[in-house]
């Protein structure tokens, strides 16, 4: 597993992977145990996960699928526990990069070149989870405009959970809001990004 990990702040690291495929199948079952629809806080094989995908979108395409990805620290527990043993060499090199680590914290993944553009989106996802100042401004922003569309869209797509909708919906605002087809306001995206930047640890 070719990945550089950086701290970015007191609970925020960043894992930097050499190539998608080595990240993705890194991640693939943290992160569906984390927010899948199908498989949130489930225990689950890479088969029987396999089966599901390909039963959903005719094909495995998951390693090409995703350019970033984003995890809370408690998302690990289960997986230290035994509970998806076997784990893939992959698996054990990603807990075993943390395994020092007893604070509450999140994880964030970007891959290549790292775009500008994945690693707001994911940072936006990692500050919305550990900073409650953020998080409160997000959610006071978001109750100001119609979003029902957004979500709508955000939920067809088939990969998100209804309770990290929230989430997604200021993330895909502050970066990335170009791959929908569903519009988000303008003057939204001016206020979430004033927030985003205040609180981001990159400037």
């Amino acid at each position: 597993m070719h990945t550089k990990k950086k701290k970015l702040s007191e609970d925020i690291y960043l894992l930097h992977f050499k190539t998608q495929k080595d990240m993705s199948s890194t991640f693939l079952r943290f992160q569906e145990h984390y927010e899948s629809p199908k498989f949130m806080n489930k225990i689950f094989t890479l088969r029987e996960f396999r089966q599901w995908y390909i039963k959903r979108n005719g094909k495995f395409s998951y390693y090409k699928d995703w350019d970033g990805f984003n995890i809370p620290s408690k998302t690990l527990n289960l997986f230290r526990e035994g509970k998806f043993n076997p784990l893939s060499p992959r698996e054990k090199l990603f807990l075993k990069l943390f395994k020092n680590e007893t604070h509450n914290f999140y994880i964030i993944a970007v891959h290549g070149k790292a775009h500008h553009h994945m690693l707001k989106h994911e940072l936006a996802h990692a500050l919305f989870y550990t900073n409650k100042k953020y998080k409160k401004k997000m959610l006071n922003i978001m109750k100001k405009y119609n979003l029902k569309q957004l979500k709508k869209e955000l939920l067809s797509w088939g990969d998100y959970s209804n309770k990290t909708l929230l989430d997604e919906v200021q993330a895909y605002s502050v970066s990335l809001y170009h791959e929908l087809k569903t519009e988000f306001p303008e003057k939204m995206k001016r206020e979430v990004q004033k927030v985003f930047d205040k609180y981001s640890p990159i400037k």
